[in-house]
Order: structure tokens, then sequence, then C-alpha cells
């Protein structure tokens, strides 16, 4: 059985060697992409079992991120792969339009490791 694997779209190293420590001790793989474009091209080379991803991105503005990044991802992953919003811009107004947007989860910044874990758990638990 080969290891589950992740994309995190993620521009700040920090934020992603936080969930790479934390995904290393699940024994889940996990690849960066730094911007929207290469998250969707490292998407559509490769399947993944659970996208993460920061909304604010250096090649699109929260306004953009529905068409620059969310749709086009989702376009990419279908219906089938979870799309986890993991960002600081934690509004209320911001989740409501995240989940309407594309997402299927939103996780605030910072994470609560175990909550954080719990819901990779639950994402990634195969059907029963």
């Amino acid at each position: 059985m080969s290891k589950q694997r992740i994309l995190y779209i993620e521009d700040n190293d920090d934020n992603f060697r936080l969930v790479e420590r934390i995904l290393k001790r699940m024994d889940i793989e996990l690849d960066q992409a730094k911007t929207a474009v290469a998250g969707i091209q490292m998407a559509q080379a490769q399947p993944y079992d659970l996208i993460l991803t920061d909304i604010l991105l250096p090649d699109n503005s929260i306004q953009e991120t529905h068409t620059q990044l969310l749709h086009p991802l989702r376009q990419v992953i279908g219906p089938h792969v979870p799309l986890v919003a993991l960002t600081a811009h934690a509004f209320h107004f911001d989740e409501a339009f995240l989940l309407a947007n594309g997402c299927d989860y939103f996780v605030a910044k910072p994470l609560h490791v175990v909550e954080f874990e719990t819901l990779i758990e639950r994402l990634l638990k195969p059907e029963a």
C-alpha cells in the first residue's frame, strides 16, 4: 500500500514546515506548491489524496481566489478529493465564501495540532 499524498499550496516556508512535521508523524507524504498556478499544475500532473491551500498567494488576491485558484483547482481534482482552506485569513465571511466556492473545509491559522490531525485522519480514512 502506498503512502497517502497531500499537496499543500503555501508560499510561506515556515507554515509549510509546520504542516510537514505534523504529517510526517502521520506517515503522509507532502508536496509544496508556492503559487496557485504551480498548485494547479501539480494537481494535473499527479493524483493527490487531499489538497490544502493557503488563500493569499503571490499570484492571486483574496478577490481572485475563486477564479484564479479554487475553481480551476476543483476542475482538475474533481469532487472526490477534499480541498481544505488553511489560512490566517479567518473572518466569518471568508469561511462562508470559501465553503461556497469549492472548499470542503476551512482551518484557521494558527493551527490547533490535535484538531488538524483529527481532520486529516477523517478525510483520508478509507471508506468502510
